[in-house]
């Protein structure tokens, strides 16, 4: 898959959940926050989807500290839409398709680690075209990330599988 960075192509910016510290975004999380908050200052037409659920040790959804944050950064609240039910890539843009449905593709930002999965899940599953933006990865963590995102690519091959040869 060829890296296409964003240019503002795409009027929706899937911005993908990551972890939240109690009501705080963590780094990885942060950094895909600031990318997003750049690009939308940058192209005042695009509208953002905030996407993430609560996992059982986040003290608010990844989707609304996103939300929450863009807004600190200068976004307005009218521009961005936010799906807090999400507990993985595919759905994030499962659950955020009511949002974007009809477009031909959408920008997605995330850790760029991440980037190129989420792309996949994107075209597989849901015909896109996407263009992205690659927020970094903080060091500390890089490592896990790599080899957390290997084995995710095994789980994505076999449920694609599943879902393209369902009855």
């Amino acid at each position: 898959m060829k890296r296409r960075h964003a240019d503002g192509t795409y009027r929706y910016v899937l911005v993908l959940g990551a972890k939240v510290n109690g009501i705080q975004p963590s780094r990885a999380l942060l950094h895909r926050i600031e990318a997003a908050a750049a690009y939308a200052n940058k192209h005042p037409h695009i509208e953002l989807i905030a996407s993430g659920g609560q996992g059982p040790d986040e003290g608010m959804a990844e989707a609304r500290v996103i939300e929450r944050e863009l807004m600190k950064r200068g976004v307005d609240e009218a521009r961005i839409h936010v799906e807090a039910d999400s507990t993985s890539t595919y759905e994030n843009f499962l659950f955020s398709r009511s949002i974007w449905d009809g477009e031909p593709g959408l920008t997605i930002v995330t850790n760029d680690f991440h980037v190129r999965r989420a792309q996949l899940v994107g075209k597989l599953y849901f015909g896109l075209a996407t263009d992205a933006l690659y927020a970094k990865t903080p060091a500390a963590t890089k490592w896990k990330y790599v080899v957390r995102e290997q084995l995710a690519y095994v789980k994505l091959f076999i449920n694609y599988m599943r879902w393209k040869w369902r009855p």
